[in-house]
């Protein structure tokens, strides 16, 4: 397959560096038509110029940036535009989820799904280290609104490890706007109400006692749902009219 991988960065200086060495290590012996696309979301700790120096004559390697910071979400989307490859896969740049996971995601790609998701919450997923337990409690309250609030069925909607097929997940990008921490759910939420078709995958995950995500950042991602929902069903209702419509004589 030909893959590109992208991966949004806020202030990965001091993390970044050992990941891409694992990711071209490893794609170039399983994946040798590839691209790594890494979105500096407006860092301040000279993200992109540490990746520049130590990787900057790889041909598969492309650098984006911009200012200020946007988000996870938006730099996920912005890396997404410029992906030239048949799938995408975007990961955390921590690797969190080891790049090796995607040999688990491949026997799937030839059954029809449009995205294929890690799971950190899946019966077989494998937890090398845990987070802090409040942290972890927090992941799984919000799952329970994700279910309750959105209807979404996954054991997972947040693991940082998506891959899709670039084409058929176009449309889905293009209806999405939350920048930061629930724009997981509402890629899954417009991607179901699209039609497109999700597999979950149990993951290994390691947390990162660096990790940059904040609780309030999380706490803030309770407000989206709401928003999120209403959004799905609207896009659900004009796709079950314009299905309607194509049907009358």
């Amino acid at each position: 397959m030909s893959i590109s991988i992208v991966l949004p960065a806020y202030n990965e200086a001091h993390r970044i560096l050992p990941s891409l060495e694992k990711i071209f290590a490893y794609c170039r012996q399983n994946e040798p038509d590839f691209e790594v696309i890494v979105v500096d979301d407006g860092s301040t700790d000279g993200t992109a110029r540490v990746v520049a120096e130590r990787f900057g004559t790889q041909a598969e390697l492309r650098i984006l940036r911009y200012e200020p910071n946007r988000g996870k979400g938006y730099a996920v989307r912005w890396g997404v535009r410029q992906a030239r490859k048949e799938w995408v896969l975007f990961s955390d740049a921590d690797l969190s989820t080891p790049v090796e996971e995607l040999a688990k995601m491949r026997p799937l790609m030839s059954e029809g799904f449009d995205i294929i998701i890690g799971s950190r919450a899946h019966p077989h997923a494998q937890i090398l280290r845990r987070q802090r337990w409040f942290r972890e409690l927090a992941g799984k309250l919000f799952n329970v609104f994700v279910r309750l609030v959105v209807g979404l069925p996954f054991h997972d909607t947040q693991c940082g490890f998506k891959l899709f097929r670039r084409e058929r997940m176009r449309e889905v990008f293009d209806l999405c706007v939350v920048d930061r921490f629930a724009f997981d759910v509402e890629l899954l939420a417009v991607a179901v109400a699209l039609g497109r078709r999700v597999a979950e995958v149990p993951v290994v995950w390691e947390n990162s006692p660096q990790s940059t995500v904040s609780l309030w950042r999380g706490l803030e991602a309770y407000t989206e749902l709401l928003r999120i929902r209403r959004r799905a069903r609207a896009i659900e209702s004009e796709r079950a009219l314009a299905a309607a419509t194509a049907r009358l004589p």
